[in-house]
């Protein structure tokens, strides 16, 4: 005969595994959000349980991602050679690229600009780097780390699947603005933005050419990624109306405005009949998900944000619009785009050898 549950049985997501807790419990990673709600710890059973309602939809979540997958997936479908983090399996110290994430944020949504908020991706950069759970893995690894020594919007850095679930905890506290507690803005963060948008064939052809072998190879051979850090890193910082962000982790936390963009093109004399101030404006909507930019350098313009990984897809479009020669290959397009002109023009400004 089947036992009846008495009142006072827990719920199985009452205790999650040991990795879980060290983000839940009382202190854990997310302890700071959770404090600061009416009942903590009806929130943090709460939290407990959407993990625990969840877990194997976030499993397939990391593992699409990181390994870079570009189709039309069935969330309940286990990914082949996937690890099931339950919170007390082996480390094997697996780990999503920076980039990765930035296909989470804009397939479903959660970065976006419009005229009141602007939550580029290097928003969420900053929320990585800053997450307790990826803080203590770096200081396991390196007693001395600190974190303003690191780069936060670099496409190689490593995010946890423990630290992706931190991430997006706090993600959900700030991108959700109509609910009230974490875990409520937690539920509207996977409910209604990650199932209905994940893990899904993009086939937008600007995305389909920028992570193709050929275009990947020219952007990120070595001598001409460093010429392309070292290009951005200048004009941030000399640009003419340069301020301070309030919220930069370190001295390489810089990133670049829609002003600082029209500025280049501007210093570069790259604006052409074919290749305008509209344009370049519609390049930079498009690839930071923001739709209140105006197409002139502009104080409220300021507010906006690119990376260098977006930085170089905007290279990568105005290269294809200034081509006159549509059927050449994008890769071959942008290599002699970068090579013949754009870096060229930049050894001509910047001082020293670039």
């Amino acid at each position: 005969r089947q036992r009846t549950a008495s009142p006072e049985a827990k719920p199985p997501w009452w205790r999650l595994g040991k990795r879980y807790e060290e983000l839940l419990e009382d202190p854990g990673h997310v302890n700071d959000l959770i404090e600061v709600q009416a009942d903590p710890a009806e929130e943090r059973l709460e939290i407990r349980r959407i993990i625990w309602e969840n877990q194997n939809y976030l499993n397939i979540l990391f593992a699409y991602y990181k390994n870079d997958m570009n189709e039309n997936w069935d969330p309940e479908q286990p990914i082949p050679g996937m690890t099931e983090h339950d919170g007390n399996e082996e480390d094997k110290g697996e780990a999503m690229l920076m980039e990765a994430f930035w296909r989470i944020l804009k397939e479903c949504k959660i970065c976006y600009g419009d005229v009141k908020n602007k939550m580029p991706v290097a928003v969420f950069d900053r929320v990585v780097l800053l997450g307790r759970n990826r803080m203590a893995e770096m200081e396991r690894e390196d007693a001395h780390y600190d974190v303003k020594d690191s780069h936060p919007h670099w496409r190689k850095n490593r995010i946890s699947y423990y630290a992706l679930v931190e991430t997006l905890i706090r993600v959900a506290y700030i991108r959700v603005r109509d609910a009230h507690s974490v875990s409520s803005r937690l539920a509207v963060l996977v409910k209604e933005m990650l199932m209905p948008c994940a893990m899904l064939k993009q086939t937008d052809r600007f995305f389909l050419d920028f992570r193709s072998p050929a275009v990947q190879q020219v952007v990120w051979e070595a001598t001409t990624e460093g010429r392309l850090q070292k290009i951005f890193d200048f004009f941030v910082v000399n640009y003419k109306n340069s301020k301070p962000r309030a919220n930069t982790i370190g001295p390489h936390d810089l990133t670049m405005s829609l002003n600082h963009v029209i500025g280049v093109m501007n210093r570069m004399e790259l604006f052409d009949p074919s290749f305008n101030v509209k344009k370049c404006v519609e390049c930079f909507c498009k690839i930071t998900c923001d739709n209140d930019l105006l197409p002139q350098e502009h104080a409220n313009n300021n507010a906006s944000e690119m990376v260098l990984h977006e930085f170089c897809q905007l290279l990568m479009r105005t290269a294809r619009i200034k081509s006159s020669n549509p059927k050449e290959s994008t890769g071959e397009v942008l290599k002699k785009f970068l090579l013949v002109d754009f870096i060229p023009r930049a050894q001509r400004i910047i001082p020293g050898k670039i």
